[in-house]
């Protein structure tokens, strides 16, 4: 009886020590300005920092993030996310409140995060449990401020914020108003997802802005990922490149709702990458309601192919109800035609490649944004040349991309709910 009575009050005393969010098992808080990494996670005592919440949670948590900016422990610039959780940014500090555009979550390293950020993205999702769901909703991620641009000043256009940014690997200064005057561009997607990543995805209402390589990109493996109603402002390479992992059967991507604008090259010569979305092996793409719009090479990529032939053949890949807005080569690319395939919107119907291509339209005229797309940093985009090096990925403001939610009602993103 004594030794049962020990038992019972050691393990009384264990519940008590744990923190009262472990006991609860669901939600967890965090706010950068009102919390601490020693509270419990609670609403009342929340957190500081994403990360540590991550450490804490179990799968199918959620974790509410308040306004402010974050990223890894120790200011590192990298968040890892290895389980099934949900981050729901754009609380106000006392959580009473959801609004992303009013209190804003940002993931916004500093160039000082540079060397201690690790891996191919500034969030990497790497869960390898089947049965898993991840979703981020509501989150400012923008590496405008840990990217090198061009020290001399050079390819700045009239009204635009900063000069070009410095190739991969190559150091510049920092960002408008940052004082870092030595900053080294890294090759670092803003999310990338882990080669055979197990579980489902989604991604909505989220804002990917001055990517120094893609916004979106990885390998999955039979799983499905929805991304909507995000923004995709300024990206070299390609705003979205997601590829199956999986021998036996196609992963999935539905894609909706979103808005991309301005994707640069690889080098600032203008000559190679350049994409909006890119239809990738073993993944089947179903598009609709997209606008994607100023990309250096094209909207749509569709050059890369299944092998064998009738893994091809098998491969779902759709665009509906899109419009495609000032491409410089081509709205879409297909094999063939030389390197490339170049096709319009208007050509679609005839694409056998797009199982459905119904009601998507090729549009020139700004005005369909309503203002809200920034003119000069258009203007400049649209005279840019590789030859003189007149523009390349330059600082797009934050300000003027998150207008873009609701810009064209009925396509692209919308005011977030």
């Amino acid at each position: 009886m004594k030794r049962f009575g020990f038992i019972l009050l050691a393990f009384t005393a264990l519940i008590v020590a744990m923190p009262a969010q472990a006991q609860r098992g669901n939600t967890w808080y965090v706010s950068r300005s009102t919390g601490s990494n020693q509270n419990d996670g609670s609403r009342e005592k929340p957190l500081q920092n994403i990360q540590k919440a991550i450490e804490l949670a179990s799968s199918g948590d959620v974790i509410r993030v308040a306004e402010g900016n974050y990223y890894g422990l120790l200011n590192c610039g990298t968040i890892k996310i290895d389980k099934g959780v949900s981050i729901i940014g754009g609380y106000s500090t006392d959580f009473s409140e959801r609004n992303i555009l009013v209190h804003r979550t940002y993931i916004q390293p500093s160039a000082t995060s540079n060397g201690s950020a690790s891996g191919q993205g500034t969030i990497q999702i790497g869960v390898m449990q089947s049965g898993t769901h991840v979703e981020l909703d509501g989150l400012i991620m923008d590496r405008g401020n840990s990217v090198a641009y061009n020290p001399r000043g050079e390819g700045k256009p009239e009204g635009v914020a900063s000069p070009m940014m410095q190739p991969i690997g190559t150091a510049g200064i920092g960002a408008p108003s940052i004082p870092e005057s030595s900053v080294n561009t890294t090759e670092t997607a803003i999310v990338y997802i882990q080669t055979g990543a197990k579980c489902d995805i989604t991604i909505r209402n989220c804002a990917f802005l001055n990517g120094p390589n893609f916004g979106i990109k990885g390998s999955t493996s039979s799983t499905k990922i929805v991304i909507d109603n995000c923004i995709f402002v300024n990206i070299r390479m390609a705003a979205v490149e997601l590829r199956g992992s999986s021998p036996a059967i196609n992963s999935e991507t539905q894609f909706t709702n979103n808005t991309i604008l301005f994707t640069w090259s690889r080098l600032k010569d203008l000559g190679d990458m350049g994409y909006g979305f890119r239809y990738m092996p073993k993944m089947d793409s179903y598009l609709d309601h997209n606008i994607i719009g100023c990309s250096i090479f094209a909207g749509l990529d569709r050059t890369h192919l299944d092998t064998p032939a009738d893994k091809e053949a098998e491969r779902v890949t759709t665009c509906e109800n899109s419009l495609f807005f000032c491409n410089r080569q081509a709205d879409l690319t297909l094999p063939g035609g030389g390197m490339f395939l170049r096709v319009k919107a208007s050509d679609f119907d005839d694409v056998e490649q797009l199982a459905k291509s119904d009601d998507n339209k090729e549009v020139t005229d700004a005005s369909i944004f309503n203002g809200r797309i920034n003119e000069a940093y258009l203007k400049g985009f649209l005279a840019a040349t590789g030859a003189k090096g007149s523009m390349f990925a330059n600082h797009y403001p934050v300000e003027d991309a998150l207008k873009l939610f609701g810009a064209v009602p009925g396509y692209g993103a919308q005011n977030p709910e």
